[in-house]
């Protein structure tokens, strides 16, 4: 048994508690939402940031992005060379534009670094069906630790050694997966859907490379694997943006605003790196309202044709 700390209460983070509780480890849940008057069930009550830290080296982050580097800040005192810290958060920080994993690395001396990924979500976890994450980091024993914490019949962990890689592939399928809602809604048909799903893992592993990561990752889990359960899911947060953009429903699509400011900010490394990412312009195009959803599809359509 082992004593783990996931920062962040929302549904994701209370879920991971859940899955380490129900594993025999201990969770201590920080955060500030209670369900009513009730703690999360089979989760330790939350308490604050300090003492949580002062009471096990394993953290795991699961706070929205925006929320990210005003934590860390608070967190730094807090933290030593020996904490070793997993983020599973799709996102970048706002302003800067960091990796949730670089955000702990230019804030914190915490250097032992994990990313979580993949085709799970809360509801997969609450619901104990069949899903998979992938665990990115340069640190075999903490991927060890971290599969070992949470794998369970419905639940496969898996591991790889590029934790850049993963996080970016993670972010960009959120992102991405919007364009698959707004084929679905309207009707472009199954050839269209399979072109843009396989275009959109190509620019994937496009920027995952051109950012620092591996080649292939954006095959995995955290790339592939993601892009095909927003695709196969309706109710999916990135095919909800999509249907609202296809619509033209500017108001409803603006309440993604975690995908929304995650297509910001990757459209802008990307820009700043010179890196070539067309269906990543053309959703932020159409969060912004710059464009609509039926010339962007044909925009991308009738871009020029290049080798594959």
């Amino acid at each position: 048994m082992s004593q783990w700390i996931i920062v962040g209460d929302g549904a994701w983070g209370r879920a991971l508690s859940r899955r380490l509780v129900l594993n025999g480890h201990d969770a201590l849940l920080v955060g500030e939402r209670r369900i009513g008057n009730r703690v999360p069930k089979d989760v330790e009550h939350t308490i604050e940031l300090a003492p949580a830290l002062g009471r096990g080296e394993r953290v795991i982050l699961a706070v929205p992005a925006d929320r990210l580097e005003g934590l860390l800040v608070d967190a730094a005192p807090h933290l030593r060379g020996d904490h070793r810290i997993a983020t599973g958060i799709r996102g970048l920080t706002p302003g800067t534009h960091l990796r949730p994993s670089e955000a702990v690395a230019r804030h914190t001396p915490v250097r032992q670094l994990a990313v979580l990924a993949g085709a799970a979500d809360a509801r997969a976890l609450r619901k104990k069906t069949p899903a998979a994450l992938v665990v990115g980091t340069a640190f075999p024993a903490f991927a060890d630790e971290l599969q070992a914490a949470l794998v369970a019949p419905s639940l496969r962990i898996y591991t790889n050694r590029d934790p850049i890689g993963t996080e970016l592939a993670s972010i960009l399928a959120m992102v991405l997966g919007v364009a698959l809602g707004i084929g679905r809604t309207l009707g472009v048909g199954p050839a269209t859907e399979a072109t843009a799903l396989t275009r959109a893992v190509a620019e994937i592993d496009r920027v995952v490379c051109g950012l620092g990561g591996a080649p292939k990752t954006a095959y995995g889990l955290a790339g592939l694997g993601l892009l095909a359960e927003l695709a196969f899911d309706p109710e999916a947060r990135s095919a909800l943006a999509g249907r609202a953009l296809a619509a033209g429903d500017l108001e409803q699509a603006g309440e993604a605003t975690e995908i929304r400011a995650a297509a910001r900010a990757l459209a802008a490394r990307c820009a700043r790196h010179r890196l070539r990412a067309p269906m990543l312009t053309v959703i932020d195009a159409l969060f912004d309202g710059h464009v609509d959803a039926a010339t962007a599809m044909k925009g991308l359509m009738a871009r020029s044709a290049r080798a594959e």
